[in-house]
C-alpha cells in the first residue's frame, strides 16, 4: 500500500502510534474516552491518522468517533450551530398573539369544555385543535396586514380568505376550503355573530363546490408514488451509494432515507409516531425487533413484529457504514444509549418530521402519503384489505375505513373500465390510431 500510494508513510506511523495508545486501554472495565487520549494530538495529525486508518480499517466504527473529535476540535458545536435563528412568519401570528377571547376559547376547547353556541356540533380532538389554532393566527396575520381590527368579523373574514387565494404558491381548493371550514368551526364554539356565521357558512359551500371538481394534491402525489418493488429498489440504489462515497455525511443521509422509505411503507405511522429510540420505541428480543409504542393520536399502544427483511433496513442504521462484524456490539451499545433511531453524521437529533421530510427529498411526497398509498394496494383485497390497512395505520374509525373502501372501489371501478374500453379495440384500430 506504501508503494502505490493508498497510504504515506507518515499517515502510517500516526496510525501506528493511536493504536498502541488506544488498544492497551481497552482491556479494562472502563477505558478513557477518544477526546481524552488524543488531547495532545493537533488537528493535522488527527487527519493524518484517520487517512491511516481509512485505508487499513475504512469500514471501522471507530472512523466515526475520529470524525466527530476531528469536527469538534476544528468548529465546536456550541459555535457551529448557534447561529441558526428561528425562520420569521409570514403568513400567521404567533399563538401568543391572539385575541385574549380567542385564546380562553382555545383553553376551554382543550380542556373539552362545551361551545358557547347551540349551533357548535362538539370538541374538535387535539390534533384537530392544533390545526385549528394555526388557521387562527393566520385570520389574524390578514386582518393585521389589511389593516383590520383582530377580531371575529365578516371583513377579517374576508381578508383571510383572500390571503389565502392570493399565496405566492397556489393552495389547492380542498385547502383553502378546510382551512376556511377550521375557522367556521371555531366560530361556531365561540359563539360568532350571526352575520359572521352565516358568512363562513357560504364562503364553506362555494369552496366545497370548488373543492369537489378538483384532484387534491396528495391524491396527484399519492398516484405519482412508485410501486412498492421499485421504492425497494430505490432503498437498495441508496445504500450501494452510500457504501461507495466517501462522504460520510451524505453517505448517512442516504442511509435514513432508504430507512424511511422502507421501514414506513408497512407501518405508516403518523410523522410525531416515527421519532423513536432503540430500547424504548424498538425493542430487540434477540431474533427480531419489534415496534412498541404509544400513537400521539389516540394515545393507544401500537405493537407490531418487524420481519428480518425490515430489519435488515434497521441494521443498517446501527452499523451506519461499518463492517456486519461489529453489528452486535454496536446494538447493544444503541440499546444501552437508548439512541434515536435516525441520527445524522455528526451526531445530532433530526427534527421531528425528519422521515416525513426523507420522503419528500427521495419520493416527492411526505411521509404521510404512505397510508393512503397502502390503503391503495391493500383495498384490492376488498374489505379485508381495508381492514388490515387500518390496523397497519393504526387507524380505528369506522368514518375512515368507510372513506377507504369508497375509494377503493371507485379505483377498481375505474381501472375495469378502462381494462373493458381497451379490450373493445381491434388490432386493426390498434394499428391506425396508436401505431
Amino acid at each position: 500500500m506504501l508503494l502505490d500510494g493508498r497510504i504515506a508513510a507518515q499517515e502510517l506511523h500516526d496510525l501506528n502510534t493511536f493504536l498502541s495508545l488506544y488498544v492497551p486501554r481497552q482491556t479494562g472495565v472502563a477505558s478513557p474516552p477518544l477526546c481524552r487520549l488524543l488531547e495532545s494530538w493537533p488537528v493535522p495529525k488527527l487527519y493524518s491518522m484517520r487517512r491511516g486508518m481509512w485505508a487499513l480499517f475504512s469500514a471501522h466504527p471507530l472512523l466515526r468517533e475520529l470524525d466527530a473529535l476531528i469536527a469538534e476540535r476544528v468548529q465546536p458545536a456550541a459555535m457551529k450551530y448557534a447561529s441558526y435563528k428561528t425562520r420569521a412568519r409570514r403568513f400567521s401570528v404567533q399563538p401568543e398573539e391572539l385575541p385574549a377571547s380567542w385564546k380562553g376559547a382555545l383553553e376551554r376547547m382543550a380542556d373539552g369544555m362545551p361551545g358557547q353556541a347551540d349551533r357548535c356540533l362538539g370538541v374538535p380532538v387535539p390534533s384537530m385543535q392544533v390545526t385549528m389554532r394555526t388557521k387562527l393566527c393566520e385570520c389574524i396575520m390578514a386582518a393585521r396586514v389589511a389593516g383590520i381590527p383582530e377580531e371575529m368579523s365578516v371583513a377579517a373574514m374576508v381578508a383571510y380568505e383572500k390571503s389565502l387565494l392570493q399565496r405566492e404558491r397556489p393552495l389547492s381548493p380542498v385547502t383553502i376550503k378546510s382551512a376556511i371550514r377550521q375557522v367556521q368551526g371555531f366560530a361556531l364554539y365561540l359563539g360568532a355573530p350571526d352575520d359572521v356565521l352565516a358568512h363562513l357558512a357560504k364562503r364553506v359551500r362555494v369552496h366545497e363546490g370548488r373543492a369537489n371538481g378538483s384532484t387534491p394534491l396528495k391524491e396527484a402525489k399519492v398516484l405519482a408514488l412508485p410501486s412498492y418493488e421499485d421504492i425497494f429498489e430505490k432503498a437498495f440504489d441508496l445504500l450501494g451509494e452510500a457504501d461507495a462515497t466517501k462522504n460520510a455525511v451524505q453517505a448517512q443521509f442516504k442511509r435514513n432515507a432508504a430507512v424511511a422509505m422502507t421501514l414506513f411503507c408497512p407501518f405508516p405511522v403518523r410523522a410525531a409516531d416515527t421519532v423513536m429510540r432503540f430500547g424504548r420505541e424498538i425493542t430487540w428480543d434477540g431474533q427480531m425487533y419489534r415496534f412498541d409504542l404509544v400513537l400521539s393520536k389516540n394515545k393507544r399502544p401500537y405493537t407490531a413484529p418487524i420481519i428480518p427483511v425490515f430489519g435488515f433496513f434497521i441494521d443498517q442504521l446501527i452499523l451506519q457504514g461499518a463492517d456486519l462484524e461489529h453489528l452486535a456490539d454496536l446494538r447493544t451499545a444503541c440499546f444501552q444509549a437508548k439512541r434515536p433511531l435516525f441520527v445524522t453524521y455528526e451526531g445530532r437529533h433530526p427534527h421531528p418530521r425528519y422521515a416525513s421530510h426523507l420522503w419528500k427529498q427521495v419520493l416527492g411526497t411526505g411521509g404521510h402519503a404512505a397510508r393512503t398509498k397502502l390503503h391503495d394496494e391493500f383495498g384490492r383485497l376488498g374489505s379485508r384489505g381495508v381492514e388490515l390497512a387500518m390496523r397497519a395505520c393504526g387507524q380505528r374509525s369506522e368514518k375512515t375505513a368507510e372513506a377507504y373502501r369508497t375509494r377503493a372501489f371507485q379505483m377498481l371501478a375505474i381501472e375495469r373500465a378502462h381494462a373493458d374500453f381497451i379490450g373493445e379495440i381491434t388490432d386493426a384500430e390498434w394499428k391506425e390510431f396508436f401505431g
